[in-house]
């Protein structure tokens, strides 16, 4: 009986065959799974290795399938990168930065604070129940009937006679002017709450005096004023005088220690393209600790936080 030998020729080529096939196999298995990526979809309609890096850092899974539905679009990646970026207003970003000269950060800042729109014919009202973080401004209003029910008077210790406030926040504006004192600055309270009927007569005193187009300069329409929500108030430095408050002592210290207490500066200096007011080095305004804190460390105004931090639809 003749015993066949074993043909290792043979066998070796098997194996080689065999191991190719199982290496064909995984790597189709690999192709059509990476077909399945958002980074070769995006690829495929034109984002570069770079762009995709920050499309899949910034997007969520519905909104990249969204980017993959429609054409190349040069302008999502710069909007992309700006800090405040709001994917459901990247249409009117991208139209608001064609019609005007500006960069992609002012687009931003401009759009998500509804700046662009016209505020005497496009009147939108103020969502109290957002309590000390609710928005009033030029576009923003309370209607008559809102009525802030702790008000109290500022002890004259701290404030000029016959100043009020929202007791809610009373304590820390004691905490604040005592704190201050004991670096050697003294700050009393100068203009706090006023009802819709004040703001009524002092708008429609200046609109009698120099005609309402000139009154919408200088003192906010009644309901939109923040001082009839008693969270806003002004300070002054007692009895010292400046010719540039800014470089003051006591106005660098505000600025250093005010977030601190919860407050903020309403109408900062660089802000009025948003703010639409001039700017108020004095002006203060309760958003609490936490919202303060954040304003502070990244310099931007009310409107922006609430629009990005309260509002937003990321």
């Amino acid at each position: 009986m003749t015993v066949k030998k074993f043909n290792y020729v043979r066998f070796i080529i098997f194996v080689v065959v065999l191991v190719g096939i199982i290496i064909g196999i995984v790597k189709l298995v690999k192709h059509i799974n990476y077909t399945k990526t958002y980074e070769y979809k995006l690829l495929n309609v034109g984002y570069n290795e770079d762009e995709i890096k920050v499309i899949e850092r910034k997007l969520d899974n519905a909104k990249k399938d969204k980017v993959i539905s429609e054409e190349y679009n040069e302008y999502l990646v710069p909007f992309l990168n700006e800090p405040y970026f709001l994917y459901s207003h990247l249409d009117e970003y991208i139209k608001y930065y064609k019609d005007h000269d500006t960069d992609y950060r002012n687009t931003v800042a401009i759009i998500n604070t509804e700046s662009n729109i016209d505020w005497l014919d496009n009147e939108k009202e103020t969502d109290t129940s957002k309590n000390e973080l609710m928005l009033v401004n030029r576009l923003y209003g309370l209607s008559e009937e809102f009525k802030v029910d702790d008000v109290t008077d500022v002890p004259t210790k701290y404030a000029y006679d016959g100043k009020k406030i929202s007791k809610s926040i009373l304590d820390n504006i004691i905490d604040l002017c005592e704190s201050a004192k004991t670096e050697g600055y003294t700050f009393v309270v100068s203009d706090g709450y006023r009802s819709y009927k004040d703001q009524s007569d002092l708008y429609n005193s200046y609109a009698n005096n120099y005609g309402k187009s000139e009154a919408d300069k200088i003192v906010a329409r009644p309901g939109h004023s923040e001082y009839e929500t008693g969270l806003s108030f002004n300070l002054e430095i007692y009895g010292k005088s400046y010719d540039n408050y800014e470089v003051s002592e006591e106005y660098i210290w505000l600025k250093d220690n005010a977030y601190k207490f919860g407050f903020i500066f309403r109408f900062p200096k660089g802000k009025e393209d948003i703010t639409l007011f001039e700017p108020d080095l004095f002006r203060l305004r309760y958003v609490g600790v936490n919202a303060a804190t954040i304003i502070n460390r990244e310099d931007i105004c009310f409107e922006e936080y609430y629009a990005y931090y309260v509002r937003g639809e990321k």
